[in-house]
């Protein structure tokens, strides 16, 4: 089981929509947060985008991508400290899918959009990557996406039987190769979840905890599975993901009860404690409720699909 196949059985893509951003400097956007995931890529020229979070902005040049798994709030502007528009208000200039924007300067090119899941909000396996990830694709990887995205705005014009249907696939072939592309690059391999997976004795570990995520799950036992002791496995899974091991085991775990309890309501309170490895529903719903501050029950009424 490698890392997208970790994530990817939790999700659920619809469709992605996407505008292509002509911007001549000093230009900027500013886009509010949406419950699903954003994506970017600079086809020419270069950009900034930050989360308006304080963190510095990141720059991105031709061939860099983004992405922003819980589509948090974010600008992207032409100049690091450039003033920005509502994306909102840019729309009069919107024609077709091409949006342009800025005045007379270098000209930046930016592919950018969102992917919309089949529930109302991005799916809860995505609470386990960064809130903004930034990453350079290769040639090739930068012409298989523009070519998914043609493919897609091919079908969009054509309208035709089962366009629907490609528009679907295609949507999720786009998130793959993007996600792919993440995962697999160089500068990320060493750190972050991609870097704990593809570290051959964490990663055993970190499969075992999504894969028999309802096992009792002790120190000892993952350490075990790695062939470490249990003060190394500690040291190097907490270095790797910024968490130790027993906190993340119990994040995805709440993850997908919420996901179960969310989307599954002929499943019961007991039911759903035993697949997320709590042996009683009291267990489950103490922890359930110290860790996302209400019972599950209550959750489920809230949040339930309808």
């Amino acid at each position: 089981m490698d890392a997208l196949e970790v994530l990817l059985p939790k999700l659920q893509i619809e469709k992605a929509v996407y505008t292509r951003v002509e911007g001549h400097s000093p230009w900027g956007i500013d886009l509010k947060a949406y419950p699903h995931t954003k994506f970017g890529i600079v086809i020419q020229g270069c950009c900034y985008i930050d989360l308006k979070d304080g963190s510095l902005p990141v720059k991105l040049e031709r061939g860099f991508c983004y992405l922003l798994p819980r589509g948090n709030a974010f600008r992207v502007r032409s100049s690091a400290d450039g003033t920005t528009d509502k994306f909102e208000d840019l729309l009069v200039n919107l024609q077709g899918r091409v949006l342009r924007c800025g005045q007379d300067g270098d000209q930046t090119i930016v592919l950018g959009g969102q992917f919309v899941f089949a529930l109302e909000r991005y799916p809860l396996a995505l609470d386990l990557l960064p809130p903004l990830i930034c990453f350079q694709v290769t040639d090739s990887e930068l012409v298989a996406l523009q070519a998914t995205l043609s493919l897609m705005e091919q079908e969009i014009r054509s309208q035709t039987l089962g366009t629907q249907a490609m528009l679907n696939s295609l949507a999720d072939i786009f998130f793959v190769q993007t996600l792919r592309a993440y995962l697999s690059g160089s500068s990320d391999r060493q750190t972050g979840w991609a870097g704990l997976l593809s570290d051959e004795r964490l990663g055993k570990a970190l499969r075992c905890m999504h894969q028999q995520i309802g096992k009792p799950w002790t120190i000892a036992a993952l350490a075990a599975q790695s062939g470490m002791s249990r003060s190394v496995f500690t040291q190097q899974f907490k270095q790797k993901l910024s968490i130790a091991p027993m906190a993340y085991l119990k994040l995805i775990r709440m993850n997908l009860a919420k996901e179960l309890l969310q989307q599954s309501s002929a499943l019961g309170i007991a039911q759903i404690a035993v697949k997320v490895g709590y042996e009683s529903e009291v267990a489950f719903n103490k922890a359930f409720k110290r860790e996302i501050g209400t019972p599950p029950a209550a959750w489920r009424a809230k949040n339930s699909d309808r």
